[in-house]
């Protein structure tokens, strides 16, 4: 076979070039900490990568509405217990005014304490979170949902109707705003006031027919020191305000269901994002040891074939002549 110096020439070239490639491939293995560059280098391995990746990031985005849906839960939450907090209050000036040895006087005090603690629930009522969203709203939570209503006779028992009967108007909906916590399940992050504060039910599930706003004030007009006191009235009140009381601890044991729920739903999520992490890393992974050793060879193989290159190319038939 009859070789020409323009083969030796373009062999030689050939191969200083491939190591030159190989050093550089290593060189940004080295720097990335990945051996899978491009889908060239492990085309079925490179696939595989992609799908894993496409799934960590879906279960991440999970992660992130159940963190953000948590958040919610914990604002909502916190806020039905201090309502619930306030009507143990109210239950303990209701149960000090049934005492008989009390005068107008002193139940126009307590009916002032009571005042103050109606509008610290209409506050609570109308709680924005930290976007300026009205938690209790539904999916009116741009509109203020609960104000009083000035038509209202404030003499009349305030029974839940139409505007002219209750106490104070709300003006949210009955929806409860979601977020999609998994691939199969819309968890409500919120709840409506028509269902918190409107719709209040007794320990049997039905409605009492008053809203919780109505049974404070029926309790405070019974108590006011310009107006007769009714015993009866009183009682009544009183029984109202339990069943208000018992539809809030409800309402907050559901929330609270709801975030156990997502405890488990996150913890299961970190697992299987510790789970993709280790597949990405098996397949991704460089073997430091392993590529610095082949970076070593590569060296030393351009280095030869650089210096193979540099003497072949100084022969010449005159050399010899």
């Amino acid at each position: 076979m009859r070789v020409s110096t323009s083969m030796i020439f373009n062999s030689g070239t050939n191969g200083m070039q491939n190591r030159q490639y190989d050093l550089y491939k290593i060189q940004n293995q080295l720097s990335t900490g990945r051996k899978i560059l491009s889908p060239e280098d492990d085309p079925i391995g490179a696939s595989e990568v992609l799908q894993v990746s496409q799934s960590k990031g879906v279960n991440t985005q999970y992660l992130d509405n159940q963190a953000n849906a948590q958040s919610q839960l914990t604002f909502v939450e916190s806020t039905i217990g201090s309502v619930g907090d306030a009507l143990l209050r109210i239950t303990e000036l209701a149960k000090e005014g049934e005492n008989t040895t009390l005068g107008p006087a002193e139940r126009g005090m307590i009916a002032s304490e009571l005042k103050g603690i109606q509008q610290n629930l209409i506050g609570l009522a109308n709680t924005q979170d930290g976007t300026g969203q009205y938690i209790f709203a539904g999916y009116q939570s741009t509109t203020k949902p609960f104000e009083a209503n000035p038509d209202t006779d404030p003499v009349a028992g305030y029974l839940l109707g139409d505007d002219t009967t209750t106490f104070v108007k709300y003006k949210g909906d009955a929806g409860k705003p979601t977020l999609s916590v998994t691939s199969s399940n819309d968890m409500a992050v919120s709840e409506n006031g028509l269902d918190v504060f409107m719709k209040v039910k007794d320990a049997s599930g039905n409605l009492t027919g008053r809203s919780l706003f109505d049974t404070v004030q029926n309790l405070i007009n019974n108590m006011d020191g310009s107006l007769t006191y009714d015993p009866l009235k009183q009682a009544q009140a009183l029984t109202e305000v339990s069943s208000a009381g018992t539809h809030i601890s409800t309402i907050r044991a559901s929330v609270g269901a709801r975030q156990n729920s997502l405890d488990s739903l996150t913890s299961t999520g970190q697992d299987v994002a510790l789970q993709y992490d280790t597949r990405l890393g098996d397949l991704q992974g460089l073997d430091y040891t392993a590529a610095i050793s082949q970076y070593a060879s590569f060296k030393m193989q351009l280095e030869a074939a650089q210096l193979s290159f540099k003497q072949t190319s100084q022969l010449s038939l005159f050399n010899i002549l």
